[in-house]
């Protein structure tokens, strides 16, 4: 009963249009690497590349599979797709690093906040908000690659 609900419902997903399916797949992944990489900004006290790479560590195989399966709907062997998606993966999260360390450079919302706003009680702010703009160029260019390379067509 629930193999067939869940084919019942994959059905209708993959006649949702490509992008829309990008989109939310990616946003599931997105929030999820963010949950991971806010975390692990906690816990490392705002050492926000450390952050970076360990939430590249966990994140960059969720997001393969999904974006295979999901989105793009890889026909390939799942072994060439799975390392053309990583060395994907590892060229984005090089961007993603230089992103990062330009807007934590460029983002110091924290200095211009009252001093009683309820934002600074969130720590790490302007490197939290620093990764979620990093983020917006890096989703763009991830669908990009996916499509043109790491789960493209043969023939």
């Amino acid at each position: 009963m629930i193999v067939k609900l869940y084919k019942d419902i994959e059905k209708i997903w993959f006649r949702i249009d490509q992008k829309i399916r990008f989109i939310l797949v990616g946003g599931f992944n997105t929030t999820l690497s963010f949950l991971i990489y806010y975390t692990f900004l906690y816990f490392t006290s705002g050492k926000e590349q450390l952050s970076l790479l360990l939430m590249n560590l966990i994140n960059i195989n969720i997001s393969i599979l999904t974006m295979r399966y999901y989105v793009f709907q890889g026909t390939g062997p799942l072994l060439k797709e799975y390392t053309k998606a990583f060395s994907s993966y590892i060229v984005l999260y090089f961007i993603n690093m230089g992103l990062l360390a330009t807007f934590v450079r460029l983002i110091h919302i924290e200095q211009s906040l009252p001093k009683d706003s309820f934002f600074l009680l969130i720590p790490n702010l302007d490197k939290a908000l620093a990764q979620i703009c990093s983020v917006v160029i890096i989703t763009i260019m991830t669908f990009f690659i996916h499509k043109y390379f790491s789960f493209r067509k043969e023939g």
